[in-house]
């Protein structure tokens, strides 16, 4: 099935336009014309979301979105909560427009392409999709704000901290009491107000566990001080210097930030302990946000996952390094509104024109029935590479092979209800039940069908599924199956109620301290609206 490899190939583009920064040009026009709250605002978000989720993976959508919506929120004191599902529903709502806007839509077309029949085009599916974005953006401008939760975020923490934090930069001199010994047997072991977070020695950092380090003189270490009422930051640079035999001290505010674990972060699966983070970023974790819950005690050893959010504390410097490795995404800063320069970590602004000539020649040679889609993917993919928009590792980085193997394994799936016959005895068996229907109510019930199937099981494995189902319906209704196949695409393309059906979903659920109720009341809504506005539409646009 080609669809396996026309999806690959558009996770390739789609890197390549989030590596060169074109993904946040699009995202900064929200900033300018936002407002400051409100309808406006929401508004706004649907407004630029919808359309570029059409043409670019709902994931990266989202990823751009997040930090400009909170750094939005934090100056005009909004709250998170009220804007980060609607985001994550404006990123999927824009999918069914093109047929690249999601992989349901390449799976189907894929499917559709081996039985023979004509496949579907750039901007066939657009009509429908519009009328679904619309239908979910007005009724969210409308009346979301009274069904979207007020959550207290990660980000609440960075404000509620003391402002006393800094951190002390020293090198350990050759008569220091710490030379030789141990963490936990040195006189900083009772400096309660004091904490180690990095120690480096002959200008590398030391990797051994803090814990188990033992000092050398000429170590340089960070230390995290808190200054309380009683002893200001002269007082206790004096006693470092008596107290643990310091040189060359030099202090500096102490940062907080907060850090969200990415799609493609290398640090998923793994606890703290076992990357033995503070040693290995010289940063600190304050807390650890998951599942509606700030976590701010035992959470070092619990398994990182994509979505977490954590309160980070450490130097700027230390900062920059730890968001420029790519296993974090910024949600405390907003980038600047000009373009990423070339030299920043990265990102390659000077080659975006070599990603944007891609992305449209994928749109401007998909839409004519010319060259296979598979090719002008494939013509697209290499257009980036070659063109220095990625380096070799990212290429492999940028395909999201678990779901690559799930369509596998569902298209397998397919093919063998197929040659079975059990498509044909599950069918056989429908048309016992709803033989006698009117072809629009049918088209209604496989629309059904397919939004419960996907809020249970995924999108993909949905479409993989049902598309030979509805293509056999149509043949056994003696009609054009497009309506059918249509229907199932458009079920599949949409979810909302179950926030571990998509990575979109995972991704704004921490950041905007939500539970699982919040995703689940105001999904269904919004899967009715689908169904409904669907079920409507469908019939009007392929005619049975």
């Amino acid at each position: 099935n080609n669809a396996i490899l026309t999806v690959a190939f558009m996770f390739i583009v789609g890197a390549a336009v989030e590596r060169t920064g074109l993904a946040e040009t699009f995202g900064h026009w929200f900033e300018r014309i936002a407002g400051s709250g409100g309808r406006r605002t929401v508004l706004t978000l649907g407004m630029l979301a919808i359309p570029i989720s059409a043409f670019l993976n709902n994931t990266t959508v989202v990823v751009v979105f997040i930090p400009m919506v909170l750094g939005l929120c934090r100056r005009k004191q909004l709250i998170p909560s009220h804007y980060l599902i609607p985001l994550s529903y404006f990123a999927i709502a824009g999918g069914l427009c093109t047929i690249i806007g999601t992989g349901t839509n390449l799976v189907v077309n894929g499917i559709v392409k081996q039985k023979g029949l004509h496949a579907f085009q750039m901007f066939d599916s657009a009509p429908l999709g519009i009328v679904l974005s619309l239908g979910i953006l007005i009724f969210i401008v409308l009346f979301g704000r009274r069904m979207l939760p007020e959550r207290p975020s990660l980000a609440v923490l960075i404000d509620s901290e003391s402002s006393h934090e800094f951190l002390i930069a020293a090198i350990i001199g050759q008569d220091s009491p710490l030379v030789n010994a141990t963490l936990g047997k040195s006189p900083l072991a009772a400096m309660k107000r004091m904490r180690l977070i990095e120690v480096r020695r002959s200008g590398n950092r030391v990797e051994t566990p803090l814990n188990q380090l033992q000092f050398e003189a000429g170590d340089r270490v960070i230390l995290k001080c808190h200054c309380s009422g009683d002893h200001s930051k002269a007082d206790i640079e004096a006693k470092v210097k008596a107290e643990l035999g310091l040189t060359y001290v030099h202090t500096e505010p102490a940062v907080l930030m907060e850090g969200m674990i990415g799609p493609h972060s290398t640090l998923v699966g793994k606890s703290l302990v076992d990357i033995n983070f503070r040693q290995h970023f010289g940063v600190l974790i304050v807390a650890l946000h998951r599942e509606g819950e700030n976590q701010r005690d035992k959470f070092e050893r619990i398994k990182l996952e994509v979505g977490d959010t954590l309160l980070l504390e450490g130097s700027k410097e230390r900062m920059t390094e730890l968001f420029a490795s790519g296993d974090f995404i910024n949600l405390s800063e907003v980038k600047p509104k000009t373009k990423p320069q070339p030299t920043a970590p990265g990102y390659r602004a000077s080659r975006s024109w070599v990603a944007l000539t891609a992305l449209a020649a994928v749109v401007v040679l998909g839409s004519i029935d010319f060259i296979p889609f598979e090719w002008v993917a494939l013509g697209a993919a290499l257009l980036v590479t070659l063109g220095g928009c990625l380096k070799k590792d990212e290429i492999y980085a940028a395909v999201d092979w678990p779901i690559i193997i799930m369509i596998l394994g569902t298209l397998g799936l397919g093919v063998a209800m197929d040659k079975t016959g059990a498509a044909k005895t599950i069918v056989h068996h429908l048309m016992e039940v709803v033989g006698t229907w009117d072809k629009s109510l049918i088209i209604s019930a496989v629309l059904l069908l397919s939004i419960v199937l996907t809020e249970l099981l995924s999108n993909n494995a949905v479409a993989a599924l049902l598309t030979p189902l509805a293509i056999q319906l149509g043949a056994d209704l003696g009609c054009d199956p497009r309506p059918f196949i249509v229907a199932a695409t458009a079920g599949g393309s949409h979810w909302f109620s179950v926030p571990a059906g998509h990575q979109t979903h995972m991704l704004v659920y921490s950041a905007g301290g939500y539970k699982f109720s919040d995703f689940f009341r105001i999904g269904l809504v919004m899967d009715l609206i689908c169904w409904v506005l669907g079920s409507i539409t469908i019939p009007l646009i392929w005619p049975v």
